[in-house]
């Protein structure tokens, strides 16, 4: 029998070791990072080259300077919401557009689209809603499945309006613009929340008893409440037109909405020494988990281009002769299938470094594609039986099971697939504020 030549046999040996260690529970960075070595190894045949890598990347990450936006914006939403900003947001937006039929959840969706301009988390916006609108919506006697439904998709959308640390991620991958694709997530995201809102209203303009309309307020009480949350539109306003405008990198940008939202929740007595170290913490340890998932991920795309596996991938696809749309729509069922497997951070590490070259090759933008990936993100993390943001629910609504989360999720789920498809025919509204940069 012929024996394996040294790139079969490490590819081999590097995919087998990956999937016993996924089937063993390692955690994906760690698991990444030891199948790269193992494959270095096998297809040099020097245990230094292999050895060497993580290293080499630990140092590299360790020591890149648009990184820093990461510890930064889990501090950033773990101050503002040990500061309130979510109760005055949802306050504000359920007293203007509550009395609309469904209006308590279309506020739901609108308050988590603001919390999406300070938090990249969706699992921690999701279960921040559940705290603050779960009440209020069962208060009016919401569908439970209308209301678990918007409130975990809702959370989605803190992954695309920035700050996102899914975009930083994938730019890390890709070698993209971080600012650029920061600033390409704005208007995608206001167009996913807008879908989600239009989907709510007309099932319950359909069927009202799924969501009643909520109580008018007058027009003293709605005024009453917005001296609370214009600073916070103010700051959200500066950051972003700093980017935009080029007056500071991100970096800078998540530094002072950090030192503004400090300052604005010391101001209003919101805020303790505790508050503050916690949310520091959150940081440090959430950081600590991305940074390793990174390092790992870069150690074996490293050996994929090392090996030849990544050309050979990209000459494939390229060779199926697909019209552009129908790799659209393979890429797309990819993802689909994918985030009925894997969480967010794994699916990016696994995927962006054998795609890019594909996109690269077929002339595709890498911010537009950058914007679609994450959009692709948002379906994952309502999608069972993987879906974080279903489990972050359940955790806060324990009475309602999990089936019927996943059923809520559904038609914001569609609307998620629907907009990828907009933003692959009009790819201008992700590509126009970055374009102004």
């Amino acid at each position: 029998m012929r024996p394996l030549d040294p790139t079969a046999l490490s590819l081999l040996a590097a995919f087998t070791l990956l999937a016993v260690l996924f089937a063993a529970g390692v955690q994906i960075g760690v698991a990444l990072g030891l199948a790269g070595m193992a494959g270095s190894i096998l297809f040099t045949g020097n245990w230094s080259s292999g050895l060497n890598l993580p290293l080499l990347q630990s140092v590299d990450v360790s020591s890149a300077y648009a990184l820093i936006v990461i510890p930064l914006f889990v501090a950033l939403g773990s101050l503002a919401a040990a500061a309130g900003i979510t109760t005055d947001l949802f306050t504000a937006f359920y007293r203007w557009i509550g009395r609309i039929a469904g209006g308590i959840a279309v506020a739901t969706i609108a308050t988590g689209a603001a919390m999406a301009s300070i938090t990249g988390s969706s699992v921690a916006c999701a279960a921040a809603m559940c705290r603050i609108a779960m009440p209020e919506l069962r208060r009016y006697k919401y569908a439970d499945e209308l209301s678990v439904g918007a409130i975990a998709s809702g959370g989605t959308i803190a992954i695309m309006i920035p700050p996102s640390i899914t975009f930083v991620i994938y730019a890390i991958f890709a070698e993209a613009s971080i600012g650029k694709l920061l600033i390409a997530g704005i208007l995608p995201g206001l167009m996913i929340a807008t879908l989600y809102a239009l989907v709510i209203v007309a099932r319950c303009r359909l069927d009202p008893a799924l969501g009643p309309a909520g109580p008018r307020f007058s027009s003293r009480e709605r005024l009453a409440v917005l001296p609370a949350v214009v600073p916070f539109f103010a700051i959200v306003l500066v950051i972003l037109l700093g980017i935009l405008t080029g007056v500071w990198t991100p970096v800078e940008s998540a530094a002072a909405g950090v030192v503004l939202v400090l300052l604005m929740g010391l101001w209003r007595r919101r805020l303790s020494l505790k508050s503050i170290a916690d949310a520091f913490i959150d940081a440090v340890v959430t950081s600590a988990s991305v940074m390793m998932v990174v390092i790992g991920s870069l150690v074996f795309s490293n050996f994929l281009a090392l090996s030849g596996f990544s050309e050979m991938v990209t000459s494939g696809i390229m060779g199926l002769g697909l019209s552009p749309f129908l790799l659209f729509v393979m890429f797309v069922l990819v993802y689909l299938v994918l985030g009925c497997l894997m969480e967010v951070t794994s699916i990016l590490a696994l995927t962006i470094p054998l795609v890019v070259p594909i996109v690269t090759a077929v002339g595709w933008d890498l911010v537009w594609f950058g914007v679609i990936v994450v959009s692709m993100m948002e379906v994952a993390a309502v999608t069972p039986p993987v879906g974080l943001n279903l489990f972050a629910v359940k955790a806060s609504v324990p009475d309602v099971s999990l089936p019927t989360i996943a059923r809520g999720a559904l038609p914001f789920w569609l609307m998620n697939i629907l907009a990828v498809f907009i933003l692959y025919l009009l790819p201008g509204i992700a590509l126009f504020l970055p374009g102004l940069m």
